[in-house]
């Protein structure tokens, strides 16, 4: 991937941490509400605007940013640079990225991969402010699939006093640094060049990237041919990728799945929570399901069952049974796993809840997805099922941004 240096916008008082922001997609109405309450240059003013009385949302959104430059509450810094990423998360583990612009790249040459079918998002609303601002607010988060060099070169650079912390909503720390050594930058440069990078996170935000970019025909080393985005590696020994787990608002015959799973268990559990610790803990490819009836079950699946149509390198992930063999045998089609039939749920506790209460039918509970599992399913540049994966923490927005006439190195 082709990574540089810019001249980053950052907020200038003391209390920059405390004005950084969710992603734009993380925040709802109420908490939108609560966070420009904060303060008037509370960053989610400008990726979540208000329309103002003579603007709509995204020339407001570009007046207020170039109001707050002219008053000096934020600057631009004085050289290209890179900017390590450091996130010491609430469990007592630790993050380490790095964040650049890098140059964005045609889906068919496999440099940059989605690693997921997406569901519809607001695209042209991203894409419009981007018009209007031409600034890079918010970064993507990118896996690099280096040999293991990544990590170690930021650790270095994550020695000093960070330029920002913030502390979000789920107690992470997140800690920003800046290097703006030329040496030090090709050092960088010259370790993720030959790296291709999965998109773990803001498959629609590089989209738009790549589509303001080839309208405006924006070439190599541009900013406007960027996109913003923190780098982690995807050999990280601390990369945990949490599960989505599925509801069903119907009942449905299990026993026609009988067949396509090496062995049953009754699973006896009182929440969400230990019926995800039980998934996590089986023999893997597994996963269980929670009836409103209240019975749940452990099921341990069988790899033989992979049609021929599945990603080569996903038999030993339980998502991908779930979407290419027992959801097709019980009628759902592709179509049904994104047009609202399936109930997608992070929070375990929140979906056996659902069922239990009859808002819900069935429960369907995933395991984590460990690392080396996810290169190997996306290896060849396929897709697996949209929202088979979480990367939790996601980096917060507002510690750095980009506009896009900003000086690149």
């Amino acid at each position: 991937m082709r990574i540089y240096a810019f001249e980053g916008l950052r907020f200038t008082g003391d209390d920059a941490g405390a004005l950084a922001a969710p992603p734009f997609d993380q925040i709802g109405d109420a908490l939108c509400a609560r966070l420009h309450a904060l303060s008037p240059h509370h960053f989610s003013h400008l990726t979540k605007p208000e329309a103002g009385p003579e603007r709509d949302v995204y020339d407001h959104s570009a007046a207020l940013h170039t109001r707050w430059l002219e008053d000096g509450v934020i600057h631009a810094d004085g050289a290209p640079s890179l900017y390590p990423y450091e996130i010491l998360v609430a469990d007592g583990s630790k993050r380490l990225g790095i964040l650049a612009l890098v140059g964005v790249e045609d889906p068919a040459a496999g440099i940059i991969r989605p690693h997921e079918q997406t569901l519809g998002k607001p695209f042209a609303d991203r894409l419009e402010l981007l018009r209007r601002t031409q600034v890079d607010f918010e970064p993507v988060m990118f896996l690099s699939d280096d040999p293991g060099a990544l990590e170690p070169l930021i650790e270095e650079d994550v020695a000093g006093e960070p330029l920002v912390v913030h502390t979000d909503a789920a107690g992470n720390e997140h800690r920003l640094y800046r290097v703006d050594d030329p040496a030090r930058i090709a050092r960088y440069r010259e370790v993720l060049a030959p790296c291709p990078a999965a998109i773990a996170d803001g498959h629609h935000r590089y989209k738009v990237a790549c589509a303001y970019a080839a309208e405006t025909g924006a070439g190599e080393g541009e900013g406007a041919g960027s996109k913003m985005a923190v780098i982690f590696s995807l050999r990280s020994e601390h990369l945990v990728i949490d599960p989505i787990h599925r509801g069903l608002s119907e009942d449905q015959d299990l026993a026609a799945l009988a067949s396509k799973v090496r062995e049953r268990r009754p699973l006896a559990a009182a929440s969400g929570s230990e019926v995800a610790a039980a998934v996590a803990e089986a023999p893997q490819p597994a996963l269980a399901f929670h009836r409103h009836d209240g019975g749940t079950e452990l099921w341990l699946l069988d790899p033989t069952f992979m049609p021929d149509d599945a990603p080569p390198g996903a038999a030993d992930l339980a998502v991908a049974h779930l979407h290419y063999v027992l959801l097709p045998t019980l009628g759902f089609t592709p179509e049904s796993y994104l047009d609202g039939t399936v109930t997608y749920r992070s929070d375990p506790d929140e979906l056996f809840t659902e069922v239990d209460e009859g808002k819900l039918r069935l429960g369907i509970f995933l395991p984590p997805m460990s690392p080396g599992a996810f290169g190997k399913a996306i290896s060849k540049g396929d897709l697996l099922p949209a929202k088979s994966t979480r990367f939790l923490p996601k980096p917060a927005s507002g510690l750095v941004w980009a506009p896009h006439d900003t000086r690149l190195g």
